[in-house]
């Protein structure tokens, strides 16, 4: 079993690359890769792009993917088989996938200039490509230290892009009703009202205060020991 875990671990890290160099590629190099719903046939998929008619994005596709292997390791968690929080894990794919579901595909389709939707995506994919090395090379001091400095800096930028961007799905859809009207209270879906709520609060509220100083005693103390490394050095 060990040996499929390190396989998934290697497809996770593959994947989350891939996701990273997909953005970087629409910033320097050509515009919009993966970014476009691919549209006909008659099946549309799980994600609908904006504007009618069924389609697909792409990046969104393969980060179901990804955000699916990472719930083995949250399951893994929970049976005592891998080491880590099981609350703040669970926590935090629940409010990916809400992301994954309500707030990323229209931001996608927006195009470049939607902000919020691209440092969501830099934030996940960095972390992402900085945490599973670690898995794969657990003796590793340098991985370990590399997954633990990461989210210093990728996770307020990501806590922060969701909210605003979950805020922004929740005021689109308190608006909008099924038959077209505006603001008259009828259409709206409690489901995802509910859990873009969730989302703004967690990441307003819980994850500067509960979150960040978690991530802080971790990593602080790797950052702030890297930093004497390189004053002694210097000495």
């Amino acid at each position: 079993m060990e040996s499929l875990f390190a396989l998934l671990n290697a497809v996770a890290l593959l994947g989350w690359s891939s996701a990273l160099l997909v953005l970087l590629t629409n910033d320097f190099v050509v515009e919009r890769p993966l970014f476009v719903s691919e549209r006909g046939g008659g099946g549309g998929g799980v994600f609908a792009g904006g504007g009618g008619g069924g389609g697909r994005i792409p990046l969104i596709d393969l980060l179901l993917v990804l955000e699916l292997i990472c719930l083995v390791e949250v399951c893994r968690i929970a049976v005592g088989k891998l080491k880590g929080n099981l609350v703040l894990g669970s926590v935090l794919h629940v409010i990916r996938f809400s992301c994954l579901f309500l707030v990323l595909p229209n931001g996608l389709l927006r195009g470049d200039d939607d902000v919020a939707t691209r440092y969501v995506l830099y934030a996940w994919s960095i972390t992402e490509v900085c945490r599973y090395p670690m898995y794969l090379f657990p003796k590793s001091s340098f991985m370990r230290r590399v997954r633990l400095v990461a989210p210093i800096f990728t996770f307020p930028v990501g806590c922060a892009a969701e909210a605003c961007g979950a805020y922004r799905a929740l005021m689109t859809e308190w608006r909008d009703d099924d038959d077209g009207g505006v603001g008259d209270g009828r259409g709206k879906n409690p489901i995802k009202l509910g859990l873009l709520g969730m989302v703004i609060l967690i990441n307003g509220v819980l994850g500067p205060t509960m979150a960040y100083p978690a991530l802080l005693k971790k990593g602080l103390p790797e950052l702030m020991r890297k930093a004497d490394k390189k004053g002694s050095k210097g000495e």
